[in-house]
């Protein structure tokens, strides 16, 4: 029988979490983290796609959408750390996903689970290559305004209609800003292997992933490792979102069973 989802209070004190779409008879919490500039909405229409067992729970980073009032952050390690405690202390399984500069939170946020000893059920990790490969190539977090325009409408990153307004960009850009600069920060530190598997996905269009870059996210796991790239641009994952989480449904399912192998 399909439990009723009935959504949780919102719980004071854990801002980082989108409540919303969580509920009291979940068995794991499926955790999002945002790409550069992006806001726990992205994720939204996402909850139809989940298993009943599995409930969807948005990250918002300060600086944007409920956070608009606090400033924004540019120290992923401190971030991480704050995610992991929070998740840390949750009663359901968690599951964590990232999409760019989120798949690089969400791989730390693993790190420091695995060290509380409450390691991730898996990990998908979708248009960043591996921790070790440095992102952006070159830094943009410092670009005169139109040069970061232009940077951001060729990630296609942004809505045209954002671009081209200019009081909503004075509101948005320092929180792009800061997003970048904090992925340019970003200084991978080698570390033991995850116990959870990894899910890799990139576009075969994407200008800065390339499949091969994706393929060394398979060095930073002891379990199952699966690579699949799609059409698309950076932002190959509108498209194909309900796949990627029919897969991690599948793979849910086979980590609940106890065996081995994920099916494909």
């Amino acid at each position: 029988m399909t439990a009723p989802r009935h959504p949780a209070s919102p719980r004071a004190g854990e801002p980082w979490f989108d409540h919303r779409l969580r509920f009291p008879a979940a068995r794991y919490s499926l955790y999002c983290f945002p790409f550069a500039g992006g806001s726990a909405s992205y994720y939204a229409d996402w909850a139809g796609a989940i298993a009943d067992s599995t409930e969807l729970v948005p990250i918002q980073l300060p600086g944007r959408g409920t956070r608009m009032a606090e400033p924004p952050v540019t120290d992923l390690a401190a971030v991480a750390d704050a995610i992991a405690a929070r998740i840390a202390a949750e009663r359901t399984v968690p599951l964590l996903f990232g999409h760019s500069m989120g798949a690089i939170i969400a791989f730390e946020t693993a790190r420091r689970l695995e060290s509380m000893r409450r390691p991730a059920a898996y990990l998908v990790v979708s248009g960043r290559p591996a921790p070790s490969n440095a992102r952006p190539r070159t830094p943009v977090s410092a670009l005169a305004r139109e040069e970061l325009v232009r940077v951001l409408r060729a990630y296609g990153s942004a809505a045209e209609e954002v671009l081209e307004h200019e009081e909503l960009l004075d509101l948005l850009l320092p929180m792009i800003r800061a997003d970048f600069a904090m992925i340019e920060r970003y200084r991978y530190q080698p570390g033991p292997p995850l116990s959870c598997p990894i899910q890799a996905w990139c576009g075969d269009r994407d200008p800065e992933v390339a499949p091969e870059a994706m393929q060394g996210w398979e060095e930073e796991t002891a379990e199952r490792f699966d690579l699949f790239v799609r059409s698309g641009g950076h932002f190959f994952l509108t498209q194909h979102h309900a796949e990627v989480l029919r897969r991690l449904r599948l793979g849910v399912a086979d980590w609940e069973n106890g065996a081995a192998d994920a099916p494909c």
